[in-house]
């Protein structure tokens, strides 16, 4: 009783020592061009009476701040920690012949749904490497479809070989410190347990920054990581 007691007390002490983490991704130079998306007549057809899509590897705005950049902690959690899978799947729709949303991260267990909410085929397919890959084919009008990934991995890109420019990405985690950078670059992870971390950052065609964190004695707000401009854009 004593010793369960003196866990209990440990645990609220811990999270009462929880920080939130906040800061803002940006890029040191210009911003980047996005051409036109090589888009197929029967995409063009769910564009009509509006402007056509254009690239989304690049989201930056003028002040250089970069969207949909993956954030989360890489190292230092312990090893004995566990957290549910969110009961609630994570939902990649395939709309307007776009991946939406660009970049995710979903649970180990955690029910991966995938949607064509278009009137035309998709296909969605995992170039995953700890993982066993798939390929699920989705003709319009058929319900969604389920996966479930059982080990951590990151990231994994998605593809639909039937629209080239079609592609996502998505990483499965064993925690839910996480997130994702909005159009200002921001980001937020809350309810970090006092420690050392390996903070990261991840994006498509910039790569990978980190810097190391500690919860409880640093102050968390207004990190920030910078990129340099890198590109090497490919539909193949």
């Amino acid at each position: 009783m004593i010793m369960r007691a003196l866990t209990l007390l440990f645990i609220s002490a811990a999270a009462a020592m929880a920080a939130d983490i906040s800061g803002i991704i940006k890029l040191d130079g210009s911003q980047p061009k996005r051409p036109p998306l090589p888009l197929t007549p029967e995409s063009r057809k769910l564009y009509e009476g509006k402007p056509y899509p254009r690239d989304e590897v690049e989201l930056v705005s003028v002040k250089g701040e970069i969207k949909n950049v993956f954030v989360y902690i890489r190292k230092g959690l312990p090893a004995d920690m566990t957290y549910p899978a969110p009961k609630k799947p994570a939902l990649l729709d395939q709309k307007r012949s776009m991946f939406r949303p660009r970049i995710q991260g979903l649970f180990v267990g955690q029910d991966f749904a995938m949607r064509n909410s278009d009137p035309i085929i998709h296909n969605v397919r995992s170039l995953s490497q700890e993982n066993r890959p798939f390929n699920i084919a989705q003709p319009a009008g058929t319900p969604d479809r389920l996966k479930r990934f059982s080990d951590k991995e990151g990231p994994i890109e998605l593809r639909c070989d039937f629209h080239r420019w079609m592609r996502a990405f998505i990483f499965v985690m064993e925690h839910p410190f996480f997130a994702v950078t909005n159009s200002q670059g921001q980001f937020t992870i809350k309810n970090l347990p006092p420690g050392e971390y390996t903070l990261a950052s991840w994006h498509e065609s910039f790569g990978e920054n980190k810097q190391t964190i500690k919860s409880g004695v640093d102050d968390l707000k207004g990190i920030t990581f910078t990129y340099k401009p890198k590109r090497e854009l490919n539909f193949e």
